[in-house]
């Protein structure tokens, strides 16, 4: 078998991403291709929101394939920047996509594994599901965003301990880090992480885009700067005709009696 992204649409404005490259998921050129060719055949048919999965049990990524790492080191001069890092376009096309992708892990995320899941916009996973950042173990650091991204997930002190003992953590202790976003039972890991997208979906496309650009922008920027940019989006919204009418209906519904998440159409949780 060969390495393969299936997407299908299983709720309005989501896009689910399956991936598959047997016997364990390992990351490599022909599987990032697949992921990437998902990815954006789901920004043409204009998706909100994405959700990627693995179809191999017990894997979402076990890690990146050490053979491609060891075959791609000579010649390294001269060969395309998408050949040396096929990550890094995966990344990019994620950053920069007004698209909300969610990765949902089914079990190992180590090396690479962990760096695709802290590279999209939320984590959720299975309770037996764990994160690693093993490549101290190989003589080699974290290279496409297990130092980076990572510290600014969770911070230095336990992103700098990840990266320099070595072993995985359990979904929980993710969870409890702010390494991911929820935790969920093995058997309902897709039917929540497929819920959850579509709830996200609901909402205006633009206000998701807006708040995602917000957040991503914001981040290496000063604090002054971040907030300036962060209102520059916020009027720019607010002048908005479908914005304002969405406003107005909320307040009608304020005048009329309903409660907050009535007025604002926000399901209360169960």
């Amino acid at each position: 078998m060969s390495a393969s992204a299936t997407l299908t649409h299983p709720a309005d404005g989501v896009g689910l991403i399956v991936f598959d490259n047997p016997p364990r998921n390992f990351g490599d050129m022909a599987l990032a291709g697949k992921i990437l060719e998902a990815l954006q055949a789901a920004a043409q048919a204009r998706c909100k929101v994405v959700v990627l999965a693995s179809d191999r049990p017990g894997y979402f990524l076990a890690h990146w394939s050490l053979k491609w790492i060891i075959d791609t080191q000579e010649p390294a001069e001269g060969r395309p920047q998408s050949q040396r890092f096929p990550q890094r376009a995966i990344f990019d096309v994620i950053e920069t996509s007004p698209m909300i992708v969610i990765a949902a892990n089914n079990g190992q995320a180590w090396g690479g594994g962990a760096e695709l899941s802290w590279g999209c916009d939320l984590r959720i996973a299975a309770e037996s599901a764990t994160y690693g950042q093993p490549e101290v173990a190989l003589g080699i650091i974290p290279g496409a965003g297990g130092t980076t991204r990572l510290a600014r997930l969770i911070g230095p002190t336990r992103c700098l301990e990840m990266i320099l003992d070595g072993r995985p953590i359990t979904a929980r202790e993710a969870l409890a880090m702010g390494a991911i976003n929820k935790v969920v039972p093995d058997d309902r890991l897709r039917e929540e992480a497929i819920a959850w997208a579509s709830h996200i979906a609901g909402w205006p496309a633009w206000s998701l885009a807006a708040c995602k650009r917000s957040f991503v922008e914001g981040r290496d920027q000063t604090l002054e700067a971040a907030r300036r940019n962060e209102n520059q989006i916020f009027l720019n919204l607010a002048r908005r005709g479908d914005a304002t009418r969405l406003m107005a209906a909320a307040q009608a519904r304020y005048d009329d009696g309903a409660d907050s998440y009535e007025a604002l159409g926000i399901p209360r949780r169960t």
